[in-house]
């Protein structure tokens, strides 16, 4: 087609999104692998321009507020587009936040995590998405699903609140990961929405669902285990307390979800049993969080900050990704066999680096290999999925517009 508005790429939200979060989650990952291996324990290497650092802040902010909201908006622009009935994005306004999103990023890798305007541009990203999903729920009236505004908003908070300490040594304590939760909430939601029905459509079982409370539980307790951080710097002493305690029925209401949701066949669809693996992931990093917030012996943050990332961007999203990809361009919704391998690949780089805060260490060599290995399965993604997602329907059928 000659008009670009009428290309595949741009006829739905997860296209674009998907593409960009797996090109780029290739790039970073793959970077920060070098950044272990040029760097060691000093772990920043420069900028590709005007001196900047790639250190910790920039990786932690990368896998957040890039590879995270990239995903989160894929899947919930096109999710919400299905809900209310109303189109989600006018192409124009697509190209405009996605070339925004990617700016940021691009500013990110040149000039490093110092300068303010990267950080200002990934908010006007941030705010653009918000603004798609909250003028769909608003006009649509459908107030149930009014959890995805607050969670854009603690997104779009969080990443100001990173922009504001980012020269600040306290910024690794709590404010540096923070954004990680309102994406934790907005994916547990999803996932108690779709896991039942996908559940009961490939497995020919009836559905197995939890209710409202388990549903408000899993929404809304990552949020106010958000808020509860956000200023437990000014009651040092009762705020983790709270905390640890929210994250703590969080996991343990999600952990009943899952045992709910269960079913024998479940290990013979693999995006079924991804999706319940990286709510596992998720749900033993806030488990761990709360040990650690309560200052038992289990280490410090590293572990439970990098079980909520990877259960979300990698595992869920292996899940996530191909399932969406597939039925929404026509094709058959499973796992393509090119994907096995790699999904082997994806559970060792999981478990590999979930175990090294405890073994055997935090050693440069062992994180350069954990994340080469996850840009390994990121580019596979990109290769499998990634035609899919230019291409037109494989079933001929038009392309979603409303």
């Amino acid at each position: 087609m000659s008009d670009w508005r009428h290309w595949p790429l741009l006829s739905i939200g997860f296209r674009p999104w998907f593409l960009l979060m797996l090109g780029f989650a290739t790039l970073a990952t793959t970077l920060w692998a070098g950044v272990w291996i040029v760097g060691g324990w000093g772990a920043a290497t420069q900028g590709l321009f005007d001196g900047g650092q790639l250190d910790w802040r920039w990786h932690a902010h990368e896998m957040t507020f890039g590879v995270g909201v990239a995903l989160v908006a894929g899947f919930l622009t096109t999710a919400a587009q299905n809900w209310t009935g109303r189109r989600a994005w006018h192409p124009a306004g697509l190209l405009v936040v996605l070339g925004v999103w990617l700016a940021a990023r691009l500013a990110f890798l040149f000039m490093g995590a110092n300068p303010l305007w990267p950080y200002l541009l990934s908010i006007a990203a941030e705010l653009g998405i918000l603004f798609v999903v909250a003028r769909l729920i608003l006009l649509s009236r459908q107030w149930h699903n009014l959890l995805f505004v607050l969670a854009l908003s603690g997104i779009v908070l969080a990443d100001a609140l990173f922009a504001l300490q980012r020269h600040d040594g306290g910024l690794a304590s709590i404010h540096g990961w923070l954004g990680l939760l309102p994406i934790v909430a907005m994916l547990l939601f999803i996932a108690q929405r779709v896991v039942p029905p996908f559940s009961a459509n490939r497995l020919g079982i009836p559905p197995r669902r939890t209710g409202r409370y388990v549903a408000t539980i899993l929404g809304g307790g990552p949020l106010l285990l958000f808020l509860a951080l956000l200023v437990a710097p000014m009651w040092p002493n009762t705020l983790p307390l709270i905390g640890a305690v929210i994250a703590a029925v969080v996991a343990g209401t999600g952990g009943y979800a899952l045992m709910r949701w269960w079913h024998r066949k479940v290990l013979s669809e693999p995006m079924l049993w991804l999706l319940f693996l990286g709510a596992s992931v998720v749900l033993i990093g806030l488990a761990w969080m709360a040990a650690v917030l309560i200052d038992l012996p289990v280490g410090g943050l590293d572990g439970p900050v990098h079980a909520l990332g990877l259960g979300m961007l990698a595992v869920m999203a292996m899940g996530m990704m191909t399932r969406v990809s597939a039925g929404h361009t026509g094709r058959p919704i499973h796992l393509p066999r090119w994907l096995w391998p790699v999904l082997v690949l994806l559970l060792v780089v999981v478990a590999g680096r979930l175990l090294l805060p405890i073994w055997p260490g935090l050693e440069p060599v062992w994180l350069a290999i954990t994340a080469g290995g996850l840009a390994l399965v990121y580019l596979a993604l990109l290769i499998v999925i990634g035609p899919w997602l230019i291409a037109e329907r494989a079933d001929a059928r038009p392309g979603v517009r409303r």
